[in-house]
């Protein structure tokens, strides 16, 4: 009598290799596509949809990060198990990650310009922008740069009110110096030609072209107000400064700068925050500020809001955008003419160093520079500002040629 052979038992490793391993494989391969179709979804619909926003603003490194991954783990759970599993989603997944990273180091960061830099021409404008928002900024190392890149317009949102400033203005002098100390406002004065300087508020300008007038809203405050130019952060303010770039004795040649600080709820939808600043500047009542006897002199006016030349400043609304239209109809984002790189501009602060490593992936380009057709951008730049004192803003480097009439 011959003994009866008996199949033996299949252990758990086994299991595991025909059952989970195929679902896993196919189920990482699964979600690295859902994560590239909600990213280009949001890619293309920006913020014109509310929920779509939370889309848009999802950074391009975290979400090509963890589609790769996703194919690898996929890749690796195929090989060791015993059947198959993701077999027609792997190859899928594979082209959406290298179309989307190409997409993005030459149709987001436009690196390809990195080859072939383009030199500026001697007559363009040199306007530099940046967002503070710190107490402790080496100001006189901020202007020594500002001067030795040979900057023309200068202007500097939320920096601290005092000592700080006034160091500044003491350093920014050689842009338009005077021999005699003069009052720039009420507060400060400094060796230089007050009507190149403006200090009100939060904002500091300099320039080496004359400034005829400012003016100045707040967004989501009544319009009517004391001083023209007293903006708040917390619910954004748009303020215009016109230059005379004509020489002494010529006709006048205007140049309209719009500085903006936008309001930075991440949860307001920028379509509602681009049509309430487009109504603000649309209802400003008209007061102004220009240079009087007694320095800066406010005036009331019948003009309307001036239409820029220039919206430059921290529009907390990422390049791209479809609500920026509400407010630049038709203007040319000097990043996308001609800047390349990651385009980060802003940074979010974080206490604990291993929140903040994600953060140092994220590319959020909010800091803008706008250009009108009178003007196009020749070059543009964003500047780490981390050797002058931590801030969570970069600098913004901007050159602009007029366009043949």
């Amino acid at each position: 009598m011959t003994k009866s052979r008996t199949t033996p038992p299949r252990g758990i490793i086994s299991w595991i290799r025909r059952r989970v391993l195929p679902m896993c494989a196919k189920a990482c391969a699964l979600l690295g596509l859902v994560i590239l179709g909600l990213w280009i979804t949001g890619r293309v619909l920006t913020d014109q949809y509310r929920w779509s926003q939370y889309l848009w603003w999802v950074p391009a490194i975290w979400v090509l990060g963890s589609a790769w991954v996703a194919l690898v783990l996929s890749a690796i759970f195929a090989l060791f198990a015993r059947r198959l599993g993701g077999i027609f989603l792997r190859p899928v997944l594979l082209l959406a990650c290298i179309g989307s990273t190409a997409y993005v180091f030459f149709g987001v960061w436009h690196m390809h310009r990195a080859l072939f830099p383009t030199s500026v021409p001697s007559d363009a404008i040199r306007v530099v922008h940046w967002n503070q928002s710190s107490k402790k900024v080496d100001q006189a190392g901020f202007a020594q740069f500002v001067l030795d890149q040979e900057v023309d317009i200068v202007l500097v949102s939320n920096s601290t009110w005092g000592k700080e400033k006034q160091t500044l203005l003491d350093h920014l002098s050689p842009m338009a110096p005077d021999e005699k100390r003069r009052w720039v406002n009420y507060s400060f004065k400094g060796f230089v030609d007050p009507a190149h300087f403006r200090i009100e508020g939060d904002v500091f300008i300099a320039s080496k072209y004359p400034l005829v007038r400012t003016g100045m809203v707040k967004i989501n405050t009544p319009t009517k107000q004391e001083s023209p130019v007293r903006p708040g952060s917390s619910h954004g303010w748009v303020l215009f400064a016109e230059f005379d770039l004509g020489e002494p004795g010529a006709p006048a040649e205007p140049f309209i700068v719009w500085l903006v600080d936008l309001p930075s709820n991440p949860l307001a939808w920028r379509q509602d925050i681009m049509q309430s600043v487009s109504q603000t500047i649309n209802s400003w009542d008209g007061t102004s500020s220009i240079m009087g006897r007694h320095v800066w002199e406010t005036i009331e006016t019948n003009d309307a809001f001036p239409d820029p030349d220039l919206i430059i400043g921290d529009f907390n609304t990422l390049r791209g955008s479809a609500s920026l239209d509400l407010l630049a109809p038709g203007m040319t984002d000097s990043f996308e003419a001609v800047g390349y790189g990651r385009g980060r501009s802003w940074m979010p602060s974080a206490q604990n160093k291993y929140f903040r490593q994600p953060f140092k992936l994220a590319d959020w380009h909010i800091d803008l520079a706008l250009v009108g057709s009178r003007w196009k951008p020749a070059g543009y730049q964003i500047k780490d500002t981390r050797q002058w004192g931590w801030t969570e803003h970069r600098m913004q480097i901007v050159d602009l040629i007029k366009t043949p009439e």
